[in-house]
């Protein structure tokens, strides 16, 4: 049972990540905070965005990634920054190209996730759970963009099938 509990809790965790990298303005925010500390006021301007109420919502949603520093500025944490990094990957992902028959992309991106799968594993063995963490959320981006590819190519070939 209590087994139960620490996937819920993980689950939890996860989707609470992906929620707060699942908006451009936070990943903005991360991206801006990652060049270098800012006071409210200055990450709004740079941000812009007019409300302090949307930045409060959005650094709200980034707890975790972003924090205050002694001189009461935003910065990254650690989280944050792998976080970024794994926004990075993922659009990096979604860049590589096509060769002439479209199935390179989703071969690559398959090949890629199951080598931060590998990595999860021989990471989780080693005791090194923030590292597995990390490379098995690679690899789930990997394989979302491997379903994504598959998925258009499919759409592709059925309306040229279709077409008069």
């Amino acid at each position: 049972m209590g087994t139960d509990k620490s996937l819920s809790e993980f689950d939890l965790r996860e989707a609470e990540f992906f929620e707060a990298l699942g908006h451009p303005t936070r990943i903005g925010i991360l991206q801006t905070l990652n060049e270098n500390p800012l006071g409210f006021s200055e990450l709004k301007k740079k941000i812009g965005i007019d409300s302090s109420g949307h930045l409060t919502f959005h650094l709200s949603k980034l707890a975790g990634l972003v924090k205050t520093n002694p001189d009461g500025k935003y910065c990254l944490t650690d989280s944050g920054r792998e976080a970024l990094r794994v926004t990075r990957i993922a659009g990096e992902a979604l860049k590589m190209t096509e060769n002439k028959e479209g199935d390179t992309q989703v071969t690559s991106s398959i090949i890629m996730a199951m080598g931060f799968s590998i990595g999860g594993f021989v990471s989780l063995a080693l005791g090194n759970l923030s590292t597995a963490v990390s490379s098995f959320t690679v690899s789930l981006i990997f394989l979302f963009v491997s379903l994504f590819h598959s998925t258009r190519q499919y759409r592709q070939t059925r309306s040229r099938a279709r077409a008069p």
